[in-house]
């Protein structure tokens, strides 16, 4: 039986002990790929083989798998290389998650551990009871172990998918399970661990990917890879809590009691508190990571937890959920009579549900989920484990590109012309979807065959379909029907179950969406994607935009999102419809930690936790939490020790604003640190230059972008290599040291009214009127704020040195001391960029 002792379990893994796990996934990589690639080279499928029929049965289904990879018109030798891939991750994932449970006590003998004999226990079983050879004897026992579990966690160990066909050799094997026992067993005991391994698999590919998503773009495939970000345990807490938690505690009209309450908790007590149930019994001893808040809302109303539904849009290796069922666990306690032992796979059946683009990543999750669920049933006394049917789906749904799924479709049908025709509409509909993962718009594609104009039923389905014809129940039916109807050993079957699946998950109604999305819009986005998100989302193409409105749209009234995204919502220009409706009539930020850099590891971008009630207008307070410049190893101290913990602190972390505050300064920045007297003068109708901000209000100035000369080398020079200013003027660029009275040291070549850089054809002649006026220049990019210098007359300015120039009235000295003031400064921080 397995053991919950505290003394075994770990909820994360530290930094010493994720370095040394990313060295041994990494050789591990380079060394499964290695042996599989020479496999597949040895049987001629390097190249794409001319004469599939003459091949051997084994070596057609090779052909089979390897052209399932190239559904959106891959060469074969990118296919070979995305198979290669995808069957080394699986050995890999099936390795570590075999020693996952080995470590547990779940595997009587083990097959990953190899004796001095150079057998592995299991092995030295068979050899001596079954007779078989010993080469023979280490492959069968990781068979079966695979074929044992299968039966549970069929997404990972199921021997009949595409990336079951080649096993490791002898010596391979032997070397892979070898790296794997060089890390302790405490860290495979770790909750975080497979999480990690996913990770680190593909971590060398990042600065790769990253620039040819700046070079060329990302194609589907790459996204998976290139947002391969583990979100620290510490931050899923966090998120968890305060969705989760709260919806729970606002049921229970206990959440203001616990969050007082906790205020009485050390630094120590939050972070350390119990992991068991027996220890930590309900949510307020367990999820101690509460933010407070000013004000109660509407809570969520439901009658048993099983109604309780919790989505990861892009749920990786299953982070988010996997606290979300030790929170869930304890409802359920809460609010049930059902025995302890029962009620992991309760929470496992009825209220987790996660989508990826990647199927390894669902591997993991599902068999994450499986550990976790085993580990506490047979803590509280279980005599085995049965695990239920998990609402973990991959959604890289290349099904719809196969031929054969409209013979299938036919046979489900069933001569029942109405079904046949609305299957039909389904396979149109989502003819191109590879690479959308959970922005696959499955309710409005799809719901307008469920209701006709005025919102009634449309679609009559009957007989072997169900008699409520929802959306959902439709495709409950439809999965039903195929795999009665359907050989289920196909790969064919197999991806089509899987791609119902998908639509049945992404059209139910779930109350809290917990999500750590792919970032990137352009070339991160790729163009199939990108073309799919401007015809059917509201907001512009970003990955993390478009993954919010997705759980908005699936969360229901009151539901809450909680989400690790980049920063740049808060104030960049293009985003300010989506800031106005979320502190408006859509919903309300409950919270907003901004973390800035050092929250993911390999990652430079500067992230913010964030809990959204979705679809209330929000009147309220939302709490705003200053972490951005606390040092990436003291992040969590800091939002214990300072913001929960609530001491005095020489820098303010804490600030509740009302939401409807954020109006008041043009384009709504979320800039919760700026004082309510500061934002006020916002509101003020003098502005620098209204037209140039899209804004109302009176100008004192024009603000200009100047010249791009489309050749710097030819048309610009230092001022002492210049022998004359006869036909050069004097060019500013801006720079760092445009301050009060910057030194000009270049000077640009305008002979003849600057006729040799018009005939450029890469140049760009900007606002020529105002040349050779007096204003002002700055750094165009400054983002700790902008430090303006005087520019006489007689000189040109550059795109990346624009000028504001002063109407006839305004001095531009005076102009320049407004400017340069701290008070501008901090009107100029508070708004977009």
């Amino acid at each position: 039986m397995a053991s919950d002792s505290l003394s075994q379990r770990k909820a994360q893994l530290d930094k010493e002990e994720r370095e040394h796990l990313e060295d041994v996934v990494t050789e591990m990589r380079e060394r499964v790929e290695d042996n599989v690639e020479f496999q597949l080279t040895q049987k001629g499928l390097d190249d794409e083989p001319e004469d599939v029929d003459s091949l051997d049965e084994d070596t057609q289904q090779l052909v089979e798998a390897i052209e399932l990879e190239a559904v959106d018109g891959e060469t074969w030798s990118e296919a070979f290389d995305q198979y290669v891939t995808g069957v080394g991750y699986t050995i890999v994932n099936r390795l570590a998650a075999l020693r996952c449970m080995e470590v547990r006590g779940f595997i009587d003998e083990e097959v990953t551990v190899f004796k001095d004999n150079g057998l592995t226990p299991a092995a030295e079983t068979l050899v001596h009871e079954e007779f078989l050879l010993e080469d023979e004897a280490i492959l069968e026992a990781y068979h079966n172990a695979c074929d044992d579990f299968a039966e549970e966690i069929e997404i990972l160990f199921d021997r009949s998918s595409p990336y079951s066909l080649i096993d490791p050799d002898d010596d391979t094997l032997e070397e892979l399970c070898a790296k794997l026992d060089s890390v302790p067993d405490e860290v495979w005991r770790a909750d975080d661990v497979l999480g990690w391994v996913y990770e680190y698999y593909n971590v060398k590919l990042l600065d790769e990917l990253r620039r040819k998503g700046d070079r060329e773009g990302l194609e589907p495939e790459d996204v998976p890879p290139a947002n391969q970000f583990y979100t620290p345990h510490w931050v899923v807490r966090m998120l968890t809590d305060n969705s989760l938690g709260k919806l729970y505690l606002e049921h229970t009209g206990e959440l203001q009691d616990i969050v007082e309450t906790q205020e009485k908790f050390s630094p120590d007590e939050r972070k350390n508190r119990a992991l068991s149930p027996d220890e930590s019994t309900d949510i307020a001893d367990f999820c101690t990571y509460l933010v407070p808040s000013e004000e109660d809302e509407e809570p969520t109303d439901f009658d048993h937890p099983e109604e309780l539904r919790v989505i990861d849009p892009a749920c990786g290796s299953g982070h988010f959920l996997l606290y979300a069922f030790d929170v869930l666990e304890r409802i359920w306690r809460a609010e049930t009579d059902l025995a302890n032992e029962e009620i992991p796979r309760k929470v496992l059946q009825h209220n987790l549900y996660g989508v990826d683009l990647d199927m390894r990543a669902c591997q993991l999750a599902a068999f994450n989920l499986y550990l976790k669920g085993r580990t506490r049933a047979e803590a509280e006394g279980a005599d085995g484990f049965e695990m239920p049917e998990v609402g973990i789906v991959c959604a890289d749904a290349k099904i719809a590109d196969v031929s054969g799924v409209q013979d299938v479709f036919e046979e489900v049908a069933d001569s029942r012309a109405g079904v046949e025709d609305t299957l039909e509409k389904i396979l149109d509909a989502f003819e191109e979807v590879h690479g959308l993962g959970s922005l696959l718009d499955v309710r409005g594609t799809l719901g307008e065959l469920f209701t006709d104009e005025s919102g009634g039923q449309q679609l009559a389905l009957t007989d072997d379909f169900t008699a409520t014809h929802t959306l959902s129940n439709f495709l409950h039916a439809l999965r039903d029907a195929v795999s009665e109807h359907r050989d289920e050993d196909s790969f064919l079957a197999q991806d089509l179950k899987s791609f119902i699946r998908l639509l049945d998950i992404l059209s139910q109604d779930y109350d809290v969406a917990l999500m750590n999305p792919p970032y990137g819009a352009q070339g991160r986005m790729p163009d199939l994607v990108q073309n799919y998100v401007e015809s059917r989302y509201e907001y512009g193409p970003e990955f993390y935009i478009n993954f919010f409105e997705v759980c908005d749209s699936l969360t229901t009234e009151g539901g809450r999102i909680g989400m690790l995204i980049p920063r740049s919502f808060m104030f960049k220009r293009s985003f300010h419809e989506f800031r106005e409706d979320f502190i408006g009539e859509r919903g309300g930020f409950d919270f907003l930690a901004e973390f800035g850099l050092g929250i993911l590891d390999n990652a430079t971008v500067r992230t913010v936790g964030a809990v959204v009630r979705s679809g209330a207008s929000q009147t309220g307070t939302g709490t705003f939490i200053r972490l951005h410049d606390a040092d990436s190893r003291q992040k969590e101290e800091v939002f214990t020790n300072e913001v929960l913990a609530n001491t005095e602190s020489e820098i303010k972390r804490v600030y509740n604003v009302p939401l409807a505050d954020f109006g008041k300064i043009p384009k709504t920045p979320l800039s919760y640190y700026t004082p309510d007297i500061l934002r006020a003068l916002h509101e003020n109708d003098l502005k620098l230059d209204a037209g140039a901000a899209s804004i109302e209000g009176d100008s004192v100035c024009d603000v200009k972008t100047g010249l791009q000369t489309g050749d710097n080398d030819r048309f610009i020079r230092t001022h002492w290599e210049v022998p004359d200013f006869d036909d050069f003027v004097a060019f500013t660029k801006g720079g760092s040291e445009a301050w009060v009275l910057p030194q000009t040291s270049l000077a640009l070549y305008w002979g003849d009214d600057g006729m040799e850089i018009k005939r450029q054809e890469s140049s760009v002649v900007r606002n020529e009127q105002y040349y050779f006026d007096e204003g002002l220049t700055w750094t165009y990019i400054k983002e700790g704020g902008r430090r303006f210098g005087y520019f006489p007359s007689g000189g040109i300015f550059d795109q990346k040195g624009p000028m504001t120039f002063p109407n006839e009235d305004l001095s531009a000295w005076t102009l320049l001391a407004v400017l340069n003031s701290e008070l501008f400064h901090g009107l100029f921080l508070s708004s977009v960029s």
